[in-house]
């Protein structure tokens, strides 16, 4: 194992692996300790994640290069240029561990080189792996710079195709080091995955978000589902990604509205809504400033009955909260990955709303990190 050393798994500060029974009383003390400063209707206990190994739907491996020779893996926690050359992890399926291994002896077979984070040198930067954790779709994304993409061909590429089911290559020469490429080459498939969650069938494309804990987000996404069975009226998800929430919760209202800003997401969302069905779900590619700014007095805003924000790690921007504060939907549920900025966007939440219940919900098992849904209604 490689466990306190590598950045994937951290529960505690001494990087010790808690049993899971702790690890979930630790988590739920974290978020009740934050929010202890707020009127809480009820606090729910906190929902355990499904599978507590093997979870993650997603990972991005890097590329390096260390004394000299090849390897792919996960950063060594608390250095970004230091990779840990995996041989094995409790986060992604043994398949994808396994996958990890073959493209590691590939590369070497070929005599690729690792990127240098330093001198930005090199044929390989990142394995991006997605996987359809109920539809056992495997999808393959290799970032090359152009050195590396002339260096190989797909029919070199083919011994993968038994555990691929589609294969994407992205080539970027940019310092930045992100795992995202704006040339993208589809190697063979659909370039796409198909994911079903409760009811709901999703198309998955290379970047867009998509929860990472598929059987965990089954039961966030109930929870909602069950907060706007009795609701009715026009739903607005902010920050929907490819439609996972707007989606699951369609069925309970009139009209349901996805807003993001990220065009490949929220085309993988009209896709997902065709696929299933829906005609009463709209999406729109759109800051979600610049979208709130619009609905005061709109028909969308008289319509509106409810609203989900499911922003990222930092929380919403100041300027989004006050536009969210001056819409006043009667209805709010807050989805958060942050407990600490849940709690800052909850200083100016709850002088207009009430806090029915807030539940704490593990997607990240053996991670520092934990999901909240916090539900409310205007005072």
């Amino acid at each position: 194992m490689h466990f306190g050393v590598c950045g994937g798994c951290k529960v505690q500060p001494d990087r010790t692996l808690l049993p899971y029974s702790d690890e979930l009383v630790r988590k739920e003390r974290q978020v009740r300790d934050l929010l202890q400063p707020f009127e809480v209707g009820t606090w729910k206990p906190i929902l355990p994640s499904p599978d507590t190994w093997h979870y993650r739907n997603k990972m991005e491996f890097a590329f390096a290069v260390w004394d000299d020779a090849l390897v792919l893996g996960l950063r060594q926690e608390g250095r970004f240029d230091h990779i840990i050359n995996l041989e094995t992890c409790g986060l992604m399926s043994e398949v994808a561990v396994q996958l990890l291994k073959r493209v590691r002896a590939w590369a070497g077979h070929h005599q690729l080189q690792g990127y240098h984070r330093r001198r930005h040198t090199g044929d390989l930067r990142y394995l991006i792996l997605r996987e359809g954790k109920n539809s056992k779709d495997r999808m393959g994304i290799l970032l090359t710079t152009s050195q590396g993409a002339a260096k190989f061909s797909t029919d070199t590429l083919s011994p993968f195709q038994d555990s691929l089911s589609t294969l994407w290559m992205g080539v970027t020469d940019d310092k930045s080091d992100v795992a995202q490429a704006k040339d993208m080459r589809l190697l063979w498939g659909p370039g796409m995955i198909t994911e079903r969650l409760i009811n709901r069938t999703y198309q998955i494309s290379p970047f867009s978000f998509f929860q990472t804990n598929t059987r965990g987000t089954e039961i966030l996404y109930g929870l909602l589902r069950e907060w706007g069975a009795a609701i009715g009226g026009t739903l607005i998800d902010l920050y929907c990604g490819s439609g996972g929430i707007t989606l699951a919760m369609a069925e309970s209202f009139e009209r349901a509205i996805g807003i993001d800003t990220h065009q490949g997401a929220i085309q993988d969302a009209v896709r997902n809504a065709e696929l299933n069905g829906l005609e009463n779900v709209e999406f729109v590619c759109e800051d979600a400033l610049e979208f709130l700014k619009k609905l005061p007095g709109s028909k969308v805003s008289i319509q509106m009955s409810a609203m989900v924000v499911d922003p990222p790690r930092v929380g919403l921007h100041p300027k989004a909260l006050a536009a969210l504060l001056e819409m006043n939907p009667q209805k709010l549920a807050y989805v958060s990955c942050n407990p600490e900025s849940l709690a800052r966007d909850l200083k100016s939440l709850v002088p207009l709303y009430r806090i029915v219940s807030a539940q704490p919900v593990d997607l990240f098992p053996h991670t520092a990190h934990v999901e909240t849904v916090v539900f409310m209604e205007h005072r």
